[in-house]
């Protein structure tokens, strides 16, 4: 039997992250009953090269079980490839996989009829697949769902785990040629490493690989090791760690890290444990900070040639020449904050420090990467989370200013389709009205668009336009207010820092901004797109043009207005 798999990444400048299905093939070369009778056909990756569907399904050929990884960014992708393969190869068994599923939208569920098992999100895929696999065997191509662990209509389980052995020693071959297309071809090499699976938090908003509210599982030290020297002989030098909590075993997380860094692998996206210990948080940053040494000599352009790893710039132009590497890789790890307001972390069962602490923490951050000759790290905050309010919103300004992270916004906040964010029950509780929207691709800086597969491509999500703790008129402010912040904190502020505070220049600004000429055209714009009641469009757009470009011309055109209105006003 031949088996495929499909995970299209979310632009057509990057790798496709192949790796599940590569941990797939190791787990079933060890554990399955029925090894000499599979073949895996290679996973596509020339996702810049392709027109269409259609092409990725010549590229792949006929296969007996089509594995698809769904996410928020690709699920369209899936689905009509799916529907092909159901059309074209009707004995074919399509599967379902990955975050994106809709097991709590029922509605959306129901339209991917053409899947024929379904992997409940976030479950150990290994034991799935391999469980499909024997079951198809056994039963002569009629897998039994019941069979198999964690399927969506099956009451079979079994505990997390996490391999022993290297997955990408066993893949060395695939793994260099994938990087040495990426070199060719300048697409951004992407690869994922883990060390963990598992969360012991429960974060609404979350779907984390491995699970939620879960014991978290650690790879032995030494197969990390060979995982990360395995990933450097094919020719990776940056890769993407996929934990959810780096530091919660401090001595084993920050090893894994000295000994990536000495052997020239950058550990990117570091997301670090969320422990209420503001002591331990800063322990974890300390030891980090050991690791990499200080001062700008350690991580210079000139000097990377000479250094095992370095970190550089977040929020720098990336780059560069990707024929070679992109220059900027940021090994930082961000500040996660998401909302300063603690009625929003209970409601979203987060675990998390309190505010003094947050800011506490990211001061402490900001001040190490001054010392350090580092960028100043980038800020997490997620706009409008339930249990916020407006007032909470302007409350943000004040550590905004104190970091001075110019490239951060607050993230729209995405109503994943498999996260207890979008359960009924939860949305009826605290009176969340949700709506649909999209993004073009072709507002990605870097998009290839030499082929139609993603110069017309959107990816839809829905997210918030109002709760029990804000109104509709209030979220679009927050919405106008977020896009034009760091400008006028940046340039206008400094002016009045001396008489009031962020978030009190914040809300004077607004009612200043909302009587000059030209707002009321963007603001019934705002209205229309967090709208329920309209069609979805383009959340990141306003006037056809980039939304914080927009809303920066807006402010810089009536700059001398604003200081002026706001010394009258003061």
């Amino acid at each position: 039997m031949k088996i495929a798999f499909v995970n299209p990444p979310h632009a057509d400048w990057c790798l496709a992250n192949n790796a599940s299905y590569l941990m797939f093939q190791s787990h079933y070369q060890r554990f399955g009953n029925h090894v000499d009778k599979v073949e895996w056909i290679p996973a596509p990756y020339k996702f810049d090269k392709y027109a269409n569907v259609q092409e990725i399904y010549d590229d792949l050929g006929e296969a007996d079980i089509y594995l698809f990884s769904s996410y928020i960014w690709n699920y369209d992708i899936c689905d009509d490839l799916a529907k092909l393969i159901k059309k074209t190869n009707k004995s074919a068994v399509c599967v379902l996989g990955g975050p994106h599923i809709g097991t709590n939208d029922q509605t959306f569920l129901l339209k991917r009829w053409y899947y024929d098992f379904i992997s409940k999100a976030t479950k150990p895929g290994e034991v799935f697949v391999q469980e499909l696999i024997d079951s198809y065997i056994d039963n002569n191509g009629k897998a039994n769902y019941s069979d198999i662990s964690w399927e969506l209509r099956s009451s079979k389980s079994c505990n997390n785990f996490m391999p022993d052995y290297s997955v990408y020693e066993d893949h060395l071959d695939y793994l260099t040629e994938t990087r040495n297309y990426a070199r060719e071809n300048s697409l951004e090499p992407f690869s994922i490493i883990e060390t963990t699976r598992g969360c012991p938090y429960k974060c609404v908003y979350c779907e984390w690989g491995g699970g939620i509210e879960t014991k978290i599982y650690k790879k032995d030290i030494e197969v990390v090791k060979r995982d990360i020297l395995a990933l450097q002989k094919a020719g990776y030098r940056d890769v993407y760690l996929t934990d959810a909590n780096f530091g919660a075993f401090k001595d084993r997380d920050v090893a894994i890290f000295k000994f990536a860094w000495d052997n020239g692998m950058n550990l990117t996206d570091i997301s670090t444990m969320k422990s209420k210990s503001l002591e331990r948080r800063i322990e974890l940053v300390d030891a980090w900070f050991d690791v990499v040494g200080s001062g700008l000599e350690k991580h210079s352009l000139v000097n990377t040639k000479k250094e095992a790893g370095y970190p550089l710039a977040i929020g720098t132009e990336q780059v560069a020449d990707l024929n070679d590497e992109p220059q900027y890789i940021s090994v930082v790890p961000t500040v996660s904050i998401q909302s300063v307001s603690d009625e929003a972390m209970r409601v979203a069962k987060r675990a998390d420090l309190s505010l003094e602490n947050k800011i506490k923490l990211s001061e402490h951050i900001n001040k190490k990467c001054h010392e350090e000759g580092f960028p100043v790290p980038a800020v997490e905050l997620i706009m409008g989370m339930v249990g916020s309010t407006l007032n909470d919103f302007y409350t943000e300004y004040e550590i905004m200013w104190n970091f001075k992270a110019w490239t951060s916004f607050r993230h729209d906040y995405m109503f994943l389709p498999d996260s207890a964010l979008t359960e009924a029950d939860y949305i009826e509780k605290y009176k969340i009205k949700l709506v649909e929207v999209y993004t073009d691709l072709v507002d990605e800086a870097g998009v290839d668009n030499q082929h139609s597969l993603y110069k017309t491509k959107r990816h839809y999500f829905k997210t918030i336009s109002s709760c029990y703790s804000y109104t509709f008129e209030e979220m679009c402010e927050m919405w106008f207010m977020n896009l034009a912040q760091n400008n006028l904190l940046q340039y206008i502020y400094p002016l009045f820092e001396t008489e009031i505070s962020p978030s009190d220049f914040g809300k004077r600004c607004f009612a200043i901004l909302k009587n000059l000429d030209g707002f009321a055209e963007l603001w019934q714009e705002i209205e229309d797109i967090l709208n329920p009641d309209t069609p979805p469009k383009n959340i990141k757009r306003l006037k056809g043009e980039v939304r914080n470009i927009v809303i920066d011309n807006f402010i810089n055109e009536n700059k001398n207005l604003i200081v002026s209105e706001m010394y009258r006003g003061l």
